[in-house]
């Protein structure tokens, strides 16, 4: 079967009490266990940077952005057709905004991703934001690192004549790092239930470090269906990302649109995930005519880890950001490491296609 049909599961579920956070929610943090190893929420691998707020950078995706810099060093990468119906946007995440390497063409904030991330407390990085990306961080009072904002003392310029201006913009968690205190933004998570709310000049450090709660629902992954070798995420007739299954690393190397490998700049070496998750929604224009907005209280979907596929069912979470249940409706886990994660849903000519090692076709069912 050539097209994975985005529908909704046909099972109910009973509403979930989200104890732990919520999409379009205020985000609540935990007082850290000190007798318990901390866990990176991006990963469910060990902490590095214990009790710091991760860092989401938005990059652009045109087919004039050759060159992407950090994509290979995120711990998660979003990708979604968030404008139009041509490029996708991406979003990468670092685990704090000391761990972001040289990354970019900054590009606008879009609130797809904030309502995401919005449980693990973000620091938004920018070149400007959609005007619904603005509105969501003045309704939680969330100060952002925006190029447009502080320009060159945290931002590096680029351009040269006739090159378009979004992507001539980098920057780097060293480059930033000297400008929290300045732009409102504390490093440090949050316990309490106003915890996105940021006043100026707040001191980034606390006594008591906060355990975030995980984007997803990271454990010892169940048997899947083996045989993936690759897949192809087709987003519009001008966009599409490959993944391929490379068995001596157990992780899925990524592509572009044309084909070519997708090289983090900074490194020359091809961008690779040890999780990809197609997470279908149902997309709907907004008022604007132009952007995309979606549902995020369920869908159905696809999960791609150690050579083997699932096909799943995910929600809002009690104790993760996303809840991930097999077909059947049984609890998933992710396997820990890195992941990219992309939303799709009915837009004309979306397609997930899966082939094995022949090049031949098959569902994840």
């Amino acid at each position: 079967m050539k097209k994975l049909v985005p529908a909704l599961a046909a099972l109910c579920f009973a509403a979930l009490t989200l104890t732990g956070c919520t999409l379009f929610g205020q985000p609540v943090g935990t007082a850290a266990d000190p007798d318990a190893a901390a866990l990176d929420p991006l990963t469910g691998e060990a902490a590095r940077w214990p009790g710091q707020r991760p860092a989401a950078v938005f990059i652009d995706n045109s087919p004039d952005a050759a060159r992407q810099w950090g994509i290979g060093e995120a711990s998660v990468v979003f990708e979604a057709l968030t404008e139009g119906d041509t490029s996708t946007s991406l979003c990468l995440v670092y685990p704090a905004l000391e761990a972001v390497p040289q990354t970019g063409p900054v590009a606008q904030a879009r609130d797809l991703y904030l309502q995401l991330l919005s449980c693990q407390q973000v620091i938004p990085i920018q070149r400007g934001g959609s005007i619904y990306a603005a509105n969501f961080q003045d309704l939680y009072d969330t100060s952002p690192l925006d190029a447009l904002a502080v320009g060159l003392k945290g931002f590096t310029y680029e351009g040269v004549w006739g090159q378009p201006d979004q992507i001539c913009w980098t920057t780097s968690g060293a480059d930033l790092l000297p400008l929290v205190d300045s732009a409102g933004v504390s490093l440090a998570a949050r316990a309490s239930s106003d915890s996105l709310a940021e006043s100026s000049g707040a001191d980034s450090r606390q006594e008591d470090p906060v355990n975030l709660p995980p984007l997803l629902p990271f454990g010892e992954t169940a048997n899947g269906k083996t045989g993936v070798s690759s897949a192809e995420l087709v987003f519009s007739a001008s966009s599409s990302t490959g993944f391929t299954y490379n068995s001596d690393t157990s992780q899925y190397l990524m592509s572009r649109s044309d084909g070519s490998p997708q090289n983090d700049a900074n490194t020359g070496t091809q961008a690779a995930f040890d999780n990809v998750l197609i997470l279908y929604s149902a997309p709907s224009l907004r008022d604007d005519g132009y952007s995309w907005g979606y549902d995020l209280t369920m869908g159905a979907g696809v999960y791609l880890s150690g050579g083997s596929v699932w096909s799943i069912l995910w929600m809002p979470g009690t104790d993760s950001t996303l809840a991930i249940y097999n077909s059947d409706g049984t609890a998933l886990n992710i396997q820990p490491g890195t992941s990219y994660i992309a939303l799709m849903g009915s837009v004309a000519g979306q397609e997930v296609i899966l082939r094995d090692s022949h090049g031949s076709e098959m569902n994840a069912s």
